[in-house]
């Protein structure tokens, strides 16, 4: 390889960091105040601060069930926040033309006192071309006798921050992006690190479609036709995009299936499809870990996992309950829902009734199954929620994991201040032993190491003060060390024999 390409490949080390500071999604909302002046009912935030998830029972507009979406500035300030059915400032109060998401029967039945009734149901993007402005997309969807709710139309709606002295407006609402019988839609950041691609099967994965938001708005790709082995789903629970920019995947009843994805041009391709076991009920949560590699999938009494990297048949990492009494691995008294991936690292699910509890996996991206730490209620809510968690994307896109870079913008980093001292790393170049000498390392979240291609060598979700290279060939690494916050600390590693 050449010295133009390694310095390329350390650029977008560098450069990754641009997005690391946004803190768009550091505030949750939940609750279903069921039962006004009640304890335990009302409304809930959490507010992820470093390491730490702050949960407040606090006031908010309306009541949530399901559906959810929150956007913050890129220093955690909320801004605006929906659930499905209106749109609320950081008062608290619907905005001007905020109420009435999603026309139709199911907003007719339920948005006067539940909240939108749709999982992944709404996701905030900004606009690339205006910081002050921020698109809503949002799921609508109507009654069906056998698979209860049929997805579609695929709305998005306008909030522009600037107006009503900064308490926002939405100038443009219930904009069709799709019509049809679709599943359920996710975001990936284009390679570009700017743009965005909001992606959404048509109902049997067999079609999907991709849209480019840039500056110049929204711009429909033209549908990708997919060749799939297995039988259609009856239904279709969640889709999911890699942190990292590599795979989306979906979540059926009868299926799970990973397409791999192409962030520069929104190619999806080589579709692959993993039967679901026999012991399992249908649930839907999907998410991948921090990196990319392992991919948890949820039943109402299983967690699942595959090891992307691998390619690896599903994985059962704990149940609920265990038909075959053989599992070290129950959680007995808990099922499983919907996954989304916090801005900590770690992966959050909710169950599919009312609880006052969120689980957490802890460390999605170990490699052996009692090191992934499952906490099972590892998160108390002062209320009671409904199924409710956000739909996200990965606002700190990673582009060390992504395609081939396409950034041609010339985006100037901006990064989370570093906590502490900076590592000291010796010797380098290595011979066998890499030291990582940090008097601080309480805040580090994930240590990586990769070579010149960009392929893992060595990843951690555990601060280690040394690596093994021994094994390593001869040549150029790139070691990143990361904080709870999203502060990134990377250097040049040479491995020399």
């Amino acid at each position: 390889m050449n010295l133009k390409k390694l310095y390329l490949l350390a650029l977008i080390l560098l450069t990754q960091q641009v997005l690391f500071g946004q803190m768009y999604d550091h505030t949750w909302f939940t609750g279903y105040d069921e039962f006004p002046g009640v304890p335990g009912y009302g409304h809930a935030q959490l507010l992820f601060e470093d390491s730490t998830v702050i949960v407040e029972q606090t006031t908010l507009a309306f009541n949530f069930e399901s559906t959810v979406a929150t956007m913050s500035d890129k220093n955690g300030n909320l801004l605006f926040y929906t659930n499905g059915c209106s749109i609320a400032n950081r008062n608290h109060e619907v905005m001007p033309n905020g109420a009435e998401l999603n026309p139709g029967e199911i907003s007719d039945l339920v948005c006067s006192s539940k909240g939108y009734i749709v999982p992944q149901g709404a996701m905030v993007l900004p606009d690339p071309g205006d910081s002050s402005r921020y698109y809503l997309f949002h799921m609508g969807a109507s009654n069906d006798p056998v698979r209860k709710l049929q997805l579609g139309p695929l709305y998005y709606s306008i909030v522009d921050m600037s107006l009503q002295n900064g308490m926002g407006d939405v100038v443009s609402k219930n904009n069709v992006l799709m019509d049809g019988d679709l599943g359920s839609f996710t975001a990936m950041r284009h390679g570009n690190r700017r743009d965005w691609w909001v992606i959404v099967p048509e109902f049997g994965n067999r079609t999907w479609h991709t849209f480019l938001l840039s500056p110049q708005g929204i711009e429909a790709q033209a549908p990708q036709n997919q060749s799939l082995v297995l039988p259609d789903c009856e239904k279709y629970m969640a889709t999911a995009a890699s942190p990292v920019g590599r795979h989306i995947a979906n979540w059926g009843d009868c299926k799970l299936t990973v397409f791999r994805f192409n962030t520069c041009t929104g190619v999806i391709q080589d579709p692959l499809e993993f039967a679901a076991p026999d012991h399992w009920i249908p649930g839907g949560g999907l998410a991948f870990s921090s990196t990319g590699r392992y991919l948890y999938a949820t039943s109402q009494n299983v967690l699942f996992r595959v090891d992307v990297l691998a390619w690896q048949v599903l994985d059962t990492m704990r149940f609920s309950i265990d038909p075959y009494n053989q599992s070290p691995y129950d959680v007995r008294g808990n099922t499983f829902h919907h996954l989304v991936n916090g801005p900590d690292d770690m992966i959050y699910g909710n169950i599919p009734s009312r609880a006052r509890h969120l689980h957490v996996i802890k460390s999605p991206d170990s490699y052996f199954k009692d090191d992934i730490d499952f906490q099972a209620q590892g998160v108390k809510l002062p209320v009671t929620g409904v199924r409710t968690l956000p739909h996200l994307p990965n606002y700190r896109f990673n582009l060390w994991f992504s395609n081939p870079p396409c950034d041609t913008l010339g985006i100037t980093p901006t990064t989370e201040a570093w906590v502490g001292a900076t590592p000291q790393i010796r010797p380098n170049p290595a011979q066998d032993i890499l030291y990582l000498n940090l008097p601080t390392p309480e805040h580090v979240t994930s240590v990586q190491l990769t070579d010149a291609l960009g392929r893992i060598v060595y990843i951690s979700d555990q601060w280690m003060p040394s690596i093994s290279v021994a094994h390593l060939p001869e040549g150029v690494y790139f070691l990143m060390i990361r904080q709870a916050r999203g502060a990134v600390f990377s250097e040049k590693v040479v491995v020399r024999r």
